[in-house]
């Protein structure tokens, strides 16, 4: 692993407080391999993503939705109980392998899970890989819907990872909480890494959609821009269409961005 760091002395002032972040990135190869593997058809997929957070060290939870398949859970404890909620879906609209939507996204976590786990943390991470996001947000739905009023109002904020690596990330900053939004930013500009706004209001709906309605603080990021999104639901969606430096720029962003979050809530 490479152990990467950023002074995050701009980024904390906010809070009264300054320090170094430091993360033990995974390697850029491992990544690409764990992209892969989700060339597979739609019904092993929940097997692959459990097997793929096995891989990271996580003992995942397969949680039952009232459709074909569940979503896969891995949880990272810390000092509290608040938690950090991050998401991705394993399950596509059928043609190609859906690698970029959103596979990318679901098989991201695991290496989070990887990265986050090698320093203790304050809050506690849950990292959901969703299923049945393309018939209607089912497994988001099903999620948020079982919360307990406390369980709720524990989660800080939730994270959605959708349709990364064609290209540099993307916010979508009209269905993102504007709070989240600006830490983002100040994240990516520490890391010199560009981070763009692409509003796809009009395109469709993602994962974010149940934790909104739950008055839960939301990020919806991506990497979808008007050239790219004819790859979505076709059969270009397939692993040649990610590019490699791009997806770990998604990956070293969201990393750090998380690692901040545990620091300054």
């Amino acid at each position: 692993m490479l152990r990467l760091s950023i002074f995050a002395a701009a980024l904390l002032a906010a809070s009264g407080h300054a320090q170094k972040l430091a993360l033990d990135l995974l390697p850029e190869p491992l990544l690409i391999k764990r992209l892969s593997e989700g060339q597979v058809k739609q019904g092993l997929r929940q097997e692959e993503i459990h097997r793929v957070f096995e891989e990271a060290g996580c003992k995942p939870v397969d949680q039952p939705i009232d459709h074909s398949s569940g979503n896969v859970v891995c949880t990272l404890p810390g000092e509290t109980g608040s938690e950090i909620v991050v998401g991705g879906h394993f399950d596509f609209a059928g043609q190609g392998y859906g690698i970029v939507d959103d596979w990318s996204g679901a098989a991201l976590l695991p290496s989070l899970y990887q990265t986050l786990k090698s320093q203790p943390r304050h809050h506690t991470f849950v990292l959901v890989s969703f299923g049945e996001e393309e018939r209607g947000l089912f497994g988001s739905r099903w999620f948020v819907k079982h919360l307990s009023p406390g369980e709720r109002a524990d989660i800080l904020a939730f994270m959605n990872l959708e349709c990364l690596g064609l290209g540099h990330v993307n916010v979508w900053t009209t269905r993102s909480t504007k709070s989240l939004v600006l830490s983002l930013n100040q994240v990516a500009h520490a890391l010199s890494i560009p981070l763009f706004t692409v509003n796809v209001d009009r395109v469709g709906d993602d994962d974010t959609h149940p934790f909104l309605g739950a008055k839960i603080p939301v990020l919806s990021i991506h990497s979808i821009t008007e050239a790219t999104l004819p790859v979505l639901h076709s059969p270009a969606d397939r692993l040649s269409a990610v590019k490699p430096g791009s997806y770990y720029e998604s990956y070293r962003l969201v990393a750090f961005y998380l690692a901040w979050l545990d620091a300054v809530d």
